[in-house]
């Protein structure tokens, strides 16, 4: 991925990292700025592919990296025992590239290429539902329509918004969204189904006008 973000993560057995994370977080905790730093070089790489599956812009994900790390420096302590640090870490990330991405859409910041590829790569894939119908974002071809997408994202609880972009967007299993938000299956598929269902509420103007210009929507 990006020369600057390298690891230095040997892929190691889970439990051998679960340990080791435990005790760079318990480091820091007692102010051993050194184990922060080596939580930061174990991490970034994939906090860096998170952000930019999202913003597909390098030094704008470049930027969330700095956010998420930290605000993750400053609300250590609220870490859960057990929970796993990278989830954590991605969870922060997703919401903060969100946000980053509907304020460069909002200053004009992004180029006409970044705007659609965005809509085709992220967007478009984001709200079908799971009986396969054609979701709101099934329509978004072009940047207007993407962009009120993720304006219709940062509308959504933060629970169900970081559900919906981790299955999403991440392409996590129900499983390994339920590991990373620390809650049951069943409460992310709860909270997807009402991330989707409000999501076709909200952008239910901007679909009706593309699709019946089109001749796809068929009510019934």
């Amino acid at each position: 991925m990006n020369a600057r973000l390298q690891s230095c993560d040997g892929g190691r057995p889970a439990e051998a990292e679960a340990a080791e994370d435990g005790a760079l977080v318990a480091g820091v905790l007692k102010g051993d700025a050194g184990a922060f730093e080596r939580l930061f070089v174990k991490y970034r790489q994939g906090v860096f592919a998170a952000a930019f599956r999202i913003l597909r812009h390098e030094d704008a994900a470049l930027d969330v990296v700095q956010e998420t790390f930290i605000k993750a420096y400053e609300s250590l302590g609220s870490l859960k025992e057990g929970e796993r640090i990278f989830s954590w870490l991605r969870r922060i990330a997703v919401n903060l590239a969100i946000d980053a991405l509907r304020r460069r859409r909002r200053s004009g910041e992004m180029s006409l290429e970044e705007d659609l590829g965005d809509g085709d790569d992220a967007a478009g894939k984001v709200a079908a539902p799971p009986d396969g119908a054609a979701g709101p974002a099934s329509e978004a071809a072009d940047s207007e329509f993407a962009a009120a997408l993720w304006d219709a994202l940062g509308e959504l609880p933060e629970s169900q918004r970081t559900v919906f972009m981790l299955h999403a967007v991440e392409k996590m299993t129900y499983r390994e969204v339920a590991q990373a938000m620390n809650c049951s299956i069943g409460t992310v598929m709860s909270r997807l189904h009402y991330a989707r269902k409000k999501l076709q509420e909200l952008l239910k103007p901007h679909l009706a006008g593309r699709i019946e210009g089109r001749g796809r929507y068929r009510p019934g």
